[in-house]
């Protein structure tokens, strides 16, 4: 069913002109007859009935997500041949053909705004219920409007990550394109959030050197032949580029999802550390790998092209098992280089330790006394930060104190946790989900000051810890008294946050940061009287054991493996039947495992044993199968999955000393009872955690 200009829909929606062509339908410029708006017909010629179900499905669910760097949609229809999506237009170019016509890179200056806006919007796409993954973010698919604002548009409607026709070319062949997908995308063994991250690093890589990227396939033939990797860092192609950020970039288009950034929040912060040169982000990594653990490894490199080094600390164990044992690629590649690895150590270090220290005034008790004066850093390069109170879990400001960082100052004015939280969330919004078994809703209601507008993007964003040593961010809760979407300098707001905790979890401290921020420390203030959480010494004398080190001789279930920095017990397994109508139950668009293999879902408990006073996240890609015999062992090629686990489902954060459990999906091969479940910590230097457990 192709559209002819004047031809009218619906009654209602009569196209103007064809504005882009692909494959598998069109995209039409149309004007709504009945509000008498522009808008953008999307077309498809599908004609298999599960993808015409999985599109309307799909266009559902994107009909419900709103996000300003996201087309608006409106409608969904059938008529004649064709399904059709109602979408806000956009106007405006896209930016490959910005690229194309300027016949050079773009400044970083203005690639930056545009790198932050597209985080926001992949954040808000990967934490949805089940999360909405692009699969085909390029220069293409993204349109530069009047406004100078980013739109991402173009989703792969289709499960089976069917893409569209982009606008200006460079068309997804098989769901996917080369030059912007990362392997396990173009291996088909599934996709989650972090491919999404891998093509964001491509598009913004071609944005900044005006070079695109080497596919995929490409880079992994080369790693596997023994040669450099083709994919050239950033600032060596441009060398005005900060270094920070080319390994940053680097880092994002790793070829394992497992050694990416975990989330697109996690990255949207590295991202503004390395884009700030020196002064927030080293540029060398001389000791960045360096543990703080004993008996972990020094990993020493030195920039540029300098070999890197590794002590071994006398503490050192032996690691156990074959030493074949160090597959981490899909598709069975070649292990990662030490100096991406070393980056991904130094991610998370600069994330999970914050910038440079401001002070802050906590003199005022009450809202009304605050006097807005935004935290500033030391314009000194290298200046030692002053410390003080509020910088640490262990020395918080008081409980009644106000907080105040750049660009918000918190007042936190009352708690509502447990059943009264329940019915608090349920009245607002009977859709708010109940607390799964062994945690309750806590809603913190603050009162918040904005020292900056909201044309500054500076979203408040507190998290939570307590006595249980988890630090839990807001959830997607409908609360009474939401933040707004816009506000002015200097406006204060009645704000809540809602959590899902621990059952009894005491002793609360609020982490008070914003999801903008790169110039100043999250700031802590006690909840409860008298709160502060230190680290505890015992945690010293754990020592790890060789249970499960050997492949062969793998840890059961029920089992506690102690490794340098973890305890691990699989409580759990269900694989099979029993594990895929499981997972229906958790979430009914979860997918069947693909032919020849089956799932394995496991109930795993993990307790962070680090002495030193750091935060760790647990998340599912830590976990991956094997398969094996007492001879050899390798990982398989579909060690990850993109399902959504039951709940309590990861992943979660830990401080030394903190324990969770989450369910984890992986998938094997079907009626294989040499399946191994693996403990595999992404970003680690060595095996020294890595554990092997049997599911039989």
């Amino acid at each position: 069913m192709h559209l002819a200009p004047n031809d009218l829909l619906q009654g209602r929606y009569r196209v103007q002109s064809l504005i882009a062509q692909g494959g598998m339908g069109a995209v039409y410029r149309a004007v709504d007859e009945r509000l008498g708006n522009t808008v953008a017909l999307k077309q498809t010629l599908m004609s298999d009935p599960q993808l015409r179900a999985a599109f309307e499905r799909e266009a559902r669910l994107l009909a419900g997500l709103h996000h300003p760097a996201l087309p608006v949609v409106s409608d969904h229809f059938t008529e004649g041949e064709g399904q059709f999506l109602v979408m806000q237009y956009i106007p405006g170019d896209d930016l490959a053909s910005m690229l194309a016509s300027r016949g050079g890179p773009f400044p970083l200056a203005e690639v930056l705004p545009w790198a932050d806006r597209l985080l926001d919007a992949l954040d808000f796409l990967h934490t949805q219920r089940p999360p909405v993954i692009h699969r085909d973010l390029k220069p293409q698919n993204l349109k530069l409007t009047p406004r100078g604002e980013i739109v991402l548009l173009d989703f792969g409607l289709a499960k089976g990550e069917l893409g569209s026709g982009g606008a200006t070319g460079g068309r997804s062949l098989f769901g996917y394109t080369p030059q912007y997908a990362p392997l396990e995308q173009i291996q088909g063994t599934g996709t989650d959030p972090r491919s999404d991250l891998y093509s964001f690093g491509a598009t913004i890589y071609q944005l900044l050197t005006g070079e695109t990227p080497p596919d995929a396939l490409t880079r992994a033939s080369a790693l596997v032949a023994g040669q450099p990797d083709p994919l050239r860092p950033a600032h060596l192609l441009r060398p005005q580029l900060p270094a920070a950020l080319g390994d940053l970039l680097q880092l994002t288009m790793a070829q394992s999802a497992a050694q990416r950034p975990a989330s697109a929040a996690d990255l949207r912060r590295a991202l503004q550390h390395a884009a700030a040169g020196a002064s927030s982000f080293p540029q060398t990594l001389i000791a960045a790998g360096q543990a703080g653990s004993a008996g972990q490894p020094t990993i020493n490199m030195a920039r540029p092209g300098a070999a890197p080094t590794v002590q071994s600390h006398p503490a050192a164990p032996a690691a156990a098992g074959p030493s074949a044992v160090k597959w981490r690629l899909i598709g069975g590649a070649a292990a990662l280089s030490v100096g991406v690895l070393v980056a991904a150590v130094f991610f998370l270090l600069q994330l999970f330790m914050g910038g440079a220290v401001g002070g802050q005034d906590t003199s005022a008790t009450a809202m009304s006394a605050l006097k807005p004066t935004p935290v500033m850093i030391s314009a000194t390069a290298g200046a030692a930060p002053e410390l003080g109170a509020g910088v640490s879990r262990a020395d918080p400001l008081p409980a009644g104190a106000t907080a105040q960082i750049a660009s918000w100052a918190v007042l936190v004015t009352g708690v509502t946790r447990g059943d009264d939280a329940w019915n608090l969330l349920y009245e607002t919004n009977s859709n708010n989900k109940r607390p799964p078994e062994g945690q309750e809703y806590l809603v913190v209601h603050v009162r918040a000051r904005a020292l900056a507008g909201s044309e500054a993007n500076r979203e408040l964003y507190p998290r939570l810890t307590g006595d249980r040593l988890i630090l839990y961010s807001p959830v997607a809760a409908v609360t009474p008294k939401q933040r707004p979407e816009e506000y002015a300098a200097e406006s204060e707001h009645d704000i809540d946050f809602p959590y899902l905790v621990a059952l009894g979890e005491g002793d609360l401290i609020l982490n008070v940061d914003d999801l903008a921020s790169s110039d100043t420390q999250p700031i802590f203030v006690a909840i409860d009287e008298g709160a502060a959480i230190t680290v505890d010494p015992a945690l010293r004398s754990i020592k790890p054991t060789s249970l499960g080190a050997d492949p062969r001789e793998p840890a059961g279930i029920g089992e506690t493996v102690t490794t340098e920095d973890y305890e691990v017990t699989v409580r759990e397994v269900l694989r099979g039947d029993a594990a895929y109508q499981r997972l229906i139950e958790a979430n009914r668009y979860n997918d069947p495992p693909k032919d020849g293999t089956e799932y394995l879902l496991a109930l795993v408990e993990v307790r962070f044993i680090g002495a030193k006073d750091e935060l760790v996240m647990v998340s599912d890609s830590n976990f991956y199968s094997a398969v094996g015999d007492a001879q050899d062992v390798e990982a398989t090629a579909i060690k990850y999955t993109s399902v959504v686990e039951p709940e309590p489902d990861m992943p979660f954060y830990l401080y030394p000393g903190g324990q969770s459990a989450g369910w984890v999906a992986v998938a094997i091969p079907k009626d294989t009872p040499s399946a191994l479940l693996v403990f595999g910590p992404s970003f680690g230097s060595s095996d020294l955690n890595t554990r092997y457990f049997a599911i039989e």
